[in-house]
């Protein structure tokens, strides 16, 4: 698989809107202030520099680029799955109104989770295009459970029967 510079752009958008959500600012934050104190050692004034260096210029010119929407999510670099696709689950996941790899118990209420077994299938009931992502509505057997996941952070649990296909295709051609 050649890596293309869209590609590369795509990774670096999605890094910085992961580490643009929530708590993940922090660890910028954190970077800062560890290459700060880096600096007033003089065993390790070099990585402290460099670390510094590294977080300016992804403020200055990578994080400005973003802002100014010169970089964009290049959507056509990815295979979203179509409507009435049937995808079959690469990995088990837990489904709380967002997918998680793990589920964590809540002593102090029931939380409604579902399971996902892996080699289920699931149809694509429904596939709508946001900003920077698709929000995927899954079906599993005659609509005993529906599911809504995004498909970037979802991409990685599940494969469509084409592709599960052409993987043992190449299998055999090799």
């Amino acid at each position: 698989m050649e890596v293309t510079s869209s590609m590369l752009k795509n990774k670096i958008y999605l890094f910085d809107k992961w580490l643009s959500s929530g708590e993940n600012m922090l660890y910028l934050l954190s970077l800062l202030i560890i290459s700060v104190t880096m600096i007033n050692f003089e065993v390790t004034l070099f990585y402290g520099i460099g670390l510094l260096s590294l977080i300016c210029f992804y403020m200055v010119f990578i994080k400005m680029k973003i802002n100014s929407k010169e970089w964009q999510l290049d959507k056509s670099a990815y295979d979203v799955p179509i409507v009435q696709e049937i995808l079959v689950v690469d990995k088990n996941f837990y489904w709380d109104g967002s997918l998680q790899s793990y589920h964590v118990r809540s002593v102090s209420s029931k939380p409604n989770v579902v399971f996902i077994e892996k080699n289920t299938e699931l149809k694509v009931i429904s596939v709508v295009e946001i900003e920077d992502d698709w929000r995927i509505m899954l079906k599993k057997g005659n609509g005993e459970i529906i599911i809504s996941v995004h498909y970037l952070e979802s991409k990685k649990y599940f494969k469509t029967k084409s592709q599960i296909r052409e993987d043992k295709l190449n299998k055999l051609l090799k």
